[in-house]
């Protein structure tokens, strides 16, 4: 089962504070439920995607471009009938706030504290100027000029700054983008699923609830976000329980109970099956 703590992003974000991918075209077999540190600024150029971001989801096109913090779970479910391309930034918040100041740091970062993230839309002359702009940040990491970690700080400041002016002008004349009927109710599951996770919830309560027939419930999730509804509530949990394992000293059988696992020998297969490692060894590993 593949790790959904995204090491990559993080080990970047821990030795350079900002991470940059432009037009990526990789597929992967697997796109899991996952967070990283650090924020997202992430633009979609070409494919066929839904994204997760929290409770939301969002069915992309060309010229989308969604912000939101990295301890937001999110996931993308691309289809392969077009190739998927995008581009990505992923920053700290003090690379930000050293070339910004304090005043107008306050205001950009305060694109990424939507619990589900934000989403731009930008037109074709919108969305070439933010490909360029990838693209020249890409460029000036790569080359490692005298002055580049300036130039790069400056760049994204500038980015962010756009975004932030265009987030102003679109939100003041938005309309909801209209949804099939199957991505309302998608949606709906998100929303009863992210408040309840840690219940008992069985696939017959949760069709109850949210009055949908199982068969085409199950279906629908997992057709829409790319995982199965039980997958979905695991990771959930797993989530929880490795933010308390760093953040406290709570026993391992209390927590299996809190986050709604039947018993610690359960919790623990579990978590070491999406983690890797036990629960008590991921605490020293970050706990030290």
């Amino acid at each position: 089962m593949a790790h959904y703590l995204h090491f990559l992003t993080n080990t970047a974000l821990k030795r350079e504070r900002i991470y940059i991918r432009h037009q990526v075209t990789e597929w992967q077999e697997s796109w899991p439920l996952h967070a990283h540190d650090g924020y997202e600024v992430y633009l979609f150029h070409q494919g066929n995607v839904n994204i997760i971001v929290g409770n939301e989801l969002y069915q992309m096109k060309p010229g989308d471009m969604l912000l939101f913090s990295g301890d937001v779970l999110h996931q993308p479910n691309p289809m392969k009938d077009v190739p998927y391309i995008r581009s990505y930034i992923n920053f700290t918040g003090d690379y930000i706030q050293e070339m910004a100041g304090e005043d107008l740091y306050t205001k950009l970062i305060s694109l990424f504290n939507h619990p589900n993230g934000l989403l731009i839309r930008w037109d074709e002359e919108g969305l070439s100027d933010m490909d360029h702009h990838f693209s020249t940040l890409l460029y000036e990491r790569e080359k490692e000029a005298i002055g580049n970690e300036f130039m790069l700080q400056s760049l994204m400041v500038q980015l962010l700054l756009k975004i932030y002016r265009k987030s102003k002008e679109m939100y003041a004349h938005l309309t909801a983008p209209t949804q099939s009927q199957k991505e309302t109710n998608v949606r709906r599951m998100l929303q009863y699923l992210n408040q309840h996770y840690k219940s008992q919830i069985t696939l017959e309560s949760l069709s109850k609830e949210i009055h949908l027939n199982k068969y085409y419930m199950c279906h629908s999730f997992k057709e829409v976000t790319g995982v199965s509804i039980n997958n979905f509530i695991t990771r959930k949990r797993i989530d929880d329980a490795k933010k308390l394992l760093k953040l406290s000293d709570e026993p391992v059988g209390f927590m299996s109970e809190h986050l709604g696992f039947t018993n610690p020998v359960h919790f623990s297969r579990m978590f070491k099956q999406y983690a890797g490692v036990s629960p008590q060894a991921y605490r020293k590993l970050h706990q030290n």
